[in-house]
């Protein structure tokens, strides 16, 4: 049976209209997979001489065990993000004589052949030969190796089941981000140090082989809750006991910015009603904490300039390169009847500049506090604001007039590739990189602080003429409307 459904899922990949289209994309990641399996496999070989050579003093076996936790965190995000769930069109097969359980177990066979269950290993085996059994007897080589092999497959099966669950929990996701942002803060402080309990459990395993035993528990578990979900959920007329209410919020005080500011409403509210643009700003809340990432206090080595404009770019501008990269595709579901009412376009795009503007200068003031670290923040960050809003947003615009992708609001954002063209994966490069090529050639010209005072300047330009800009690109959205509708419905 199994062999059965592994068939009908292949004819049903091979022969959907999105295999076509993903050929270019999934060549893409199959480069991607050969360069981080060449990573991992170079690592392997190196770490036993990185660890002799910085942990003299310790036994570098331990320490390679005590550093697996930090692996297994990484990999935990990583997987939430980039891993797909095992899906199958079940239905067919309910009113079958198949029982849902063979059908559940059929998807976690299927969930095993994974690209990040295998990716490890390319690490593992170069230190088992090079780092462990050198040093220990073949039988605790072993279980050392089986170890970590189940602790592999019980962060596999975990995070398919939270996954599960974070699909039905919109903001199930940020909720795990900010929990190993606490464990990671307790670990760093000292306070319990997970990543040492994490080693002395594989050290004891070296000793006592016997212990994988009771390891493999997590795996059995993991694996039966993943089975429990879908079971409790293939029926065919499935129906949820809650049902969502939906929470109106009142947005008429914008009214008084006139039809500015009614566009601005409908911006907002399509924010707060839809997944995918409420993950972005969700997101965008969660990078406010980036600074405490880049911007670090050392005394040895001085901050290279290059980290405060990143740094600058994306706690100040996240929300506009992450929201604005999509512009006018958010509103691509209805843009025919949009187009249809009578609205100037030029005040569809003042709406949209003011409400990047007031986000933007928002996140300026919210990140002031990262100057106690940094006095110099608060000019570089300054600097930033200014040229994201003279400078980005006219990028945006004309970006936007390259749209052709019609966005699905009801899914999440993270590392969601519905809607991707190739003008969404070019906006990043002007956006990102845009800022760090001009400072660096005002620095080579007028010095560090000419540097930021250049990009200022030069979004302050921007910031003066945004009437003159936003009158240009109505004019050319108007002109270009017909083939965004055209875009939008084909796509």
């Amino acid at each position: 049976m199994n062999q059965n459904l592994f068939s009908f899922a292949w004819r049903e990949t091979v022969r959907s209209a999105y295999w076509g289209k993903s050929i270019a994309t999934n060549i893409g990641l199959g480069f991607l997979a050969l360069y981080l399996s060449a990573n991992f496999l170079f690592l392997g070989f190196f770490i036993p001489e990185i660890l002799i050579k910085k942990y003299p003093d310790i036994d570098p076996v331990s320490k390679f065990n005590s550093i697996l936790l930090a692996y297994f965190v990484i990999d935990m995000i990583t997987r939430q993000l980039m891993q797909k769930l095992p899906t199958i069109s079940f239905k067919p097969f309910l009113i079958l004589n198949i029982r849902r359980r063979k059908i559940a177990n059929y998807l976690m066979l299927r969930s095993v052949f994974n690209f990040f269950n295998v990716l490890p290993f390319f690490l593992l085996i170069p230190v088992l030969f090079k780092l462990v059994s050198p040093a220990h007897s073949g039988l605790s080589t072993l279980s050392w190796f089986l170890a970590v092999t189940i602790l592999i497959f019980s962060n596999h099966f975990l995070a398919i089941y939270l996954k599960w669950r974070f699909n039905e929990a919109e903001y199930g996701f940020f909720i795990l981000l900010a929990a190993f942002a606490s464990l990671f803060a307790v670990n760093y402080f000292g306070w319990i140090d997970f990543s040492g309990l994490l080693g002395k459990l594989l050290d004891l395993v070296l000793v006592n082989p016997a212990l994988i035993f009771p390891l493999l528990i997590l795996p059995l578990l993991f694996y039966w809750m993943n089975i429990q979900f879908l079971i409790g959920r293939m029926f065919l007329n499935l129906v949820s006991g809650k049902q969502k209410v939906e929470k109106v919020s009142d947005y008429s005080w914008l009214n008084k910015l006139g039809d500015t500011g009614k566009f601005i409403a409908l911006e907002l509210r399509l924010i707060w009603r839809n997944k995918r643009p409420r993950s972005v700003a969700m997101m965008t809340v969660i990078m406010l904490g980036y600074g405490f990432l880049v911007y670090r206090t050392d005394t040895v080595h001085e901050t290279p300039e290059f980290i405060f404009i990143l740094g600058g770019i994306i706690l100040v501008g996240m929300f506009s390169i992450s929201y604005g990269q999509f512009f006018p595709a958010w509103h691509s579901n209805y843009f025919s009847m949009l187009m249809c009412q009578r609205l100037k376009m030029k005040q569809f795009l003042q709406s949209f500049y003011m409400l990047i503007t007031v986000v933007s200068v928002s996140c300026y003031l919210i990140t002031l506090p990262y100057a106690l670290i940094h006095t110099k923040i608060i000019y570089t960050h300054l600097a930033l604001l200014l040229y994201n809003q003279g400078i980005n947003i006219p990028v945006i615009f004309w970006i936007g007039l390259y749209s052709k992708k019609r966005l699905d609001l009801s899914q999440s954002s993270v590392m969601n590739y519905q809607g991707m063209g190739a003008s969404q994966w070019l906006a990043g490069l002007p956006l990102l990189l845009g800022p760090i090529l001009f400072f660096y050639l005002f620095k080579y010209t007028f010095g560090t602080v000419g540097g930021y005072a250049g990009l200022g300047v030069l979004g302050l330009a921007g910031i003066l003429l945004h009437s003159v800009i936003i009158d240009y690109f109505a004019k050319l959205y108007l002109k270009q409307k017909h083939q965004l509708i055209q875009n939008y419905k084909n796509s």
